[in-house]
């Protein structure tokens, strides 16, 4: 690739609501209108759509169909809180990426890959991420606070996913505490791992996967009744960078309330996200497991359950079957 990519492709993006000449970009970056033309013939190889227009010049369109490093590069410059990006086409798990690239940051990043071979969620399960279809990434925090505040941090998060998917048309909800469903079917899961010592937590590692564009011969056979997509759901498909963007800026949003708020200032909204209230489910937290129905959320994020003989639990992290009542 032109070793100007970056340069011509930062000015395009920038521009992108009008259409800019070779020779102003040439001019701009004191490069040949040779070198501008073959660049723009490389990014079209690659798979970024122009419209060129005779005596006006050209206007980006469109975007790849695969994370471009670069183009992730200029998108997080938006970012007031994530210092670097790292983009790869395929890793064993984002999760993992996220967890040695710890070594050499002190800055918060993101890990965000076109494939993973072995991603998962919580309870170590096998989250399916193909290529062209997600968004699978991990975002790692470095919040430097007390072991007791990590208990809402989740509820946060997945609100701030819920609300740019309601963006996008969809009546997305969260079954507690963060996964998220549309029509009672997951189209998102997440899973929070953290690292600290006596003072407290240092690093927050957020691993993110959501079916953006999936149709329903994508998922496995045993997961097409109960998986879902936001394509799916909309009737059309998503333009996965202005999705990443909307969803990294609110998820900054979302933290820096976390940071700065208690749960109980969002509690209300919260609730009224969740998929949960009013109906009896199975709830099961390591041996435990109840059939119950959720009737309340403490201000410290557990859940509190009444289970058919009238007797009251409390959960903080437990596996719900979203069954039929």
């Amino acid at each position: 690739m032109s070793k100007y990519k970056y340069k011509i492709l930062s000015y395009l993006y920038d521009h992108k609501e009008s259409y800019v000449s070779g020779q102003h970009i040439a001019e701009q970056l004191q490069i040949s209108r040779t070198a501008v033309w073959k660049t723009i013939e490389s990014l079209k190889d690659e798979g970024f759509v122009f419209d060129s227009v005779q005596n006006k010049g050209y206007k980006l369109v469109e975007f790849p169909d695969v994370w471009d490093n670069n183009l992730m590069q200029l998108m997080i410059r938006k970012s007031d809180y994530f210092s670097t990006i790292y983009v790869d086409h395929e890793v064993t798990s984002t999760q993992k990426v996220a967890h040695e690239k710890l070594l050499d940051n002190s800055e918060p990043f993101i890990v965000i890959s076109e494939v993973q071979t072995a991603g998962r969620g919580r309870f170590n399960r096998v989250w399916d991420s193909q290529g062209k279809k997600g968004l699978w990434m991990s975002l790692v925090f470095n919040p430097h606070i007390p072991f007791a505040k990590i208990a809402t941090f989740n509820l946060f998060i997945s609100l701030a996913i819920a609300e740019t998917m309601r963006d996008y048309g969809v009546n997305a909800t969260v079954k507690w505490p963060n996964d998220i469903y549309i029509n009672d079917r997951k189209v998102c899961g997440f899973l929070t791992e953290i690292s600290g010592d006596s003072a407290g937590v240092h690093h927050i590692i957020c691993g993110i996967g959501i079916n953006l564009n999936h149709m329903p011969a994508d998922f496995p056979e045993e997961l097409q009744t109960t998986a879902t997509s936001i394509a799916l759901e909309r009737g059309r498909t998503v333009n996965r960078y202005a999705f990443f963007e909307a969803l990294y800026q609110q998820i900054e949003r979302s933290y820096n309330q976390f940071m700065t708020l208690e749960f109980s200032d969002i509690k209300e909204e919260y609730k009224a996200y969740s998929n949960i209230w009013g109906r009896t489910l199975r709830y099961t937290e390591g041996k435990k497991q109840i059939f119950g129905e959720a009737v309340d959320i403490k201000d410290d994020g557990r859940l509190i359950v009444r289970d058919e003989a009238g007797n009251t639990h409390q959960f903080i992290s437990a596996d719900i079957e979203m069954q039929v009542d």
